[in-house]
């Protein structure tokens, strides 16, 4: 199937910015919190393993650039979707990847900082975003950490529970209004869905959920092989020998692409400081992978402790 012709994008992303300079003077600095990313830059081919995944995010761009195919077929494009899985598995990367293949806008709301930031207003600024995105023609309106909204959890106060209750209301009135923005999505993530409001599931509101699973031995050597590729590409010449790929998978059992991104950023990293020494690194061979492997694993396991407050 033909690709849909490019849309005109310096007009939709000078519009956004119009409008969350608008919003930031009303509300306040929205750095950190909400982001206007435009049409990203990594594609589907870009994102390795996640095969199931990739083929949901598949059929969510095609209801986007297609959206007669539905019609055809008698069913209806989903309008909210839920991303789950641990951390570091891909999700935000994914829902990047639908926003790239579907040439639309990339809005990245992350709501943890926004429910901290203004726990009484933030019902009120989601009713200006969804305005705008029925307004506009294309958006994937990306919510980071949606298990954030049971705000009661962070704060544990009434006046905490009421905006988050204020909150969520706002949220779900608008998922079921998103029926009217027939090329446009909400995509929500959690590494928690334990913790997600019930409400938000259910048809015509997060009604699609889709797994981001941590990748087995084949899908991390794919994704290993497109970090390779992607700093070779960058450098402009080889940075790797032959790797002991086996080896190398069997270190790396229970980690995602993100581990495996920080590992190989490592490694160069330290060819880096070899060569700004003067000394001649040479190229990134297995037992450098597996040495940073090591280290890496140490720091994992702090950080897990913080995450699930062992430290605390």
């Amino acid at each position: 199937m033909e690709r849909p012709p490019q849309r005109t994008k310096e007009i939709t992303l000078r519009g956004w910015e119009d409008f969350l300079r608008g919003v930031s003077k009303r509300f306040g600095s929205l750095a950190g919190k909400i982001a206007l990313e435009g049409i990203p830059d990594v594609a589907l081919q870009d994102i390795g393993g996640l095969q199931s995944a990739k083929r949901e995010v598949e059929s969510l761009i095609l209801s986007l650039t297609h959206p007669d195919l539905h019609s055809r077929w008698g069913t209806t494009a989903n309008k909210g979707v839920l991303l789950y899985g641990p951390p570091g598995t891909g999700k935000t990367l994914l829902a990047r990847a639908l926003a790239r293949e579907a040439e639309a806008v990339f809005l990245h709301c992350r709501i943890r900082g926004i429910a901290f930031r203004w726990p009484a207003e933030a019902g009120d600024l989601f009713q200006e975003l969804f305005a705008a995105i029925r307004a506009d023609s294309r958006v994937v309106l990306y919510l980071h950490e949606i298990d954030a909204l049971a705000l009661e959890r962070i704060y544990g106060t009434e006046m905490a529970r009421g905006a988050g209750r204020q909150l969520l209301n706002a949220i779900l009135e608008n998922l079921v209004g998103m029926a009217d923005a027939n090329e446009s999505v909400v995509v929500a993530s959690t590494c928690r869905p334990d913790a997600v409001d019930p409400a938000l599931i259910g048809l015509g509101r997060l009604d699609r959920l889709i797994e981001v699973p941590l990748p087995d031995a084949e899908e991390r050597e794919d994704i290993l092989q497109i970090l390779q590729k992607r700093a070779e590409a960058l450098a402009g010449r080889s940075l790797f020998k032959p790797l002991d790929v086996d080896a190398i998978m069997a270190r790396t059992v229970k980690m995602g692409g993100a581990d495996l991104h920080e590992i190989v950023q490592r490694a160069l990293e330290e060819k880096a400081r070899l060569e700004g020494r003067g000394q001649d690194p040479g190229l990134v061979e297995t037992q450098d992978l597996l040495r940073v492997i090591e280290e890496y694993r140490k720091i994992k396991d702090v950080v897990e402790k913080i995450r699930y407050g062992q430290y605390l």
